[in-house]
């Protein structure tokens, strides 16, 4: 039992060495190399290791079926391996492993693993595993993981990671997606996650907040007709797909002497941004906007949708002029005491209030065209 525990301590502990091989050569390079490597028993069945058919002979020895009441432990799987605990595999797996708490192998995993708890392979895995806390891979991975918290890789994942909560690999050709955070040094696919970071990605970056060091980084100042100066930020994995974070503000304007209709507003949004000639570009945006007039509070219903297309003229280095055409939606419950709604411009082509089914408060929804000019940077 001691070597057992030390076995599945060292597989969480094991250091690993990048793979340069490309996953297929690899993947026949391992599967020669373990023909014959151990006597391949037909059928296994224990109780907890040593308490099984194969008696002392488990570490030299292979299973096409093992069958466990609590915990499975051999030298490798050439099969098929069900235990209600745990399944532990001194080299390698190829097959399936079923456990309800843990399946863990030191070496390759060619195949299945599906754990109630967690999955863990000290090598490279070419296949599926699914748990329900975390999968864990040491080198590369070709496949996918399903993870009900977390998905971790060593190394590089040719696949998909889709956790609840975090996805972590070096490399990934293919795609994350997480409930929360999305990890990776390099990317060659796509993230999808509130948070997704990533030195380098060649894909897109789909979330709340997508960070990368070699990524898509603009500031942005513009003059606008109902939000009068705004400042944006634009971030993205690159220019494929990126988020917007941007506030703007009115200039109030004067009432007998008393300043009134302050109105300023908070926004997120998201882009995409292509190159019109060699020097040139044009970027697809939509924000939407949260907006705070005086006698109105931060979570009524008062908001600002645009869709934007801005022309981009670079004037020097990375400074360029912007020009963009809007649309604008307003949408607001904010009563002023006169109707619903304070008018941000003096034209519309659309205007019109209803009454929500629910209750008795009304909603106004105007649309008009905008125009915004501003410098990018």
């Amino acid at each position: 039992m001691k070597k057992l525990f030390l076995l599945a301590i060292s597989l969480f502990c094991t250091t690993v060495p990048s793979f340069s091989q490309d996953a297929d050569d690899q993947r026949s390079q391992l599967n020669e190399a373990r023909q014959n490597r151990y006597p391949i028993r037909p059928i296994q069945i224990g109780f907890v290791p040593p308490l099984s058919t194969n008696g002392m002979e488990n570490a030299i020895v292979s299973n096409r079926l093992s069958l466990n009441l609590l915990g499975g432990f051999a030298a490798a799987l050439d099969g098929v391996e069900f235990s209600s605990l745990f399944s532990l595999e001194k080299d390698y797996a190829k097959g399936a492993q079923f456990s309800g708490i843990l399946n863990g192998v030191r070496n390759e995993v060619d195949g299945a693993q599906f754990a109630g708890i967690t999955n863990v392979v000290g090598g490279p895995l070419y296949g599926v595993q699914f748990a329900g806390i975390a999968n864990i891979v040491g080198k590369n991975m070709k496949g996918a993981q399903f993870g009900g918290i977390a998905n971790i890789a060593g190394d590089n994942v040719k696949g998909a990671q889709i956790a609840g909560i975090t996805n972590i690999a070096e490399t990934v050709e293919g795609v994350q997606i997480a409930g929360i955070a999305n990890v990776a040094k390099r990317v060659n696919g796509t993230q999808i996650g509130l948070i997704n970071i990533a030195e380098t990605v060649e894909g897109a970056q789909i979330g709340l907040l997508s960070l990368s060091k070699n990524g898509y980084h603009r500031f942005e100042v513009w003059a606008g007709d109902a939000l009068h100066a705004n400042l944006g930020y634009k971030m993205g994995g690159n220019r494929k797909f990126y988020n917007i974070f941007t506030v703007g503000a009115a200039w109030p304007t004067g009432n007998n002497g008393r300043w009134n209709h302050l109105r300023w507003g908070y926004g997120y949004g998201i882009g995409t941004n292509q190159f019109m000639g060699k020097r040139n570009q044009i970027s697809i945006e939509a924000i939407s906007y949260q907006i705070l007039e005086e006698g109105n509070y931060w979570d009524e219903l008062n908001m600002l949708n645009q869709a934007r297309v801005s022309f981009i003229f670079p004037l020097h280095n990375r400074l360029a002029l912007t020009v963009t055409p809007t649309f604008n939606v307003q949408v607001t419950g904010f009563e002023t005491g006169e109707s619903v709604g304070t008018e941000w411009v003096k034209w519309s082509v659309y205007d019109q209030t209803f009454a929500r089914r629910w209750d008795d408060e009304q909603v106004r929804v105007r649309m008009w065209p905008g125009l915004n000019v501003g410098i990018q940077f």
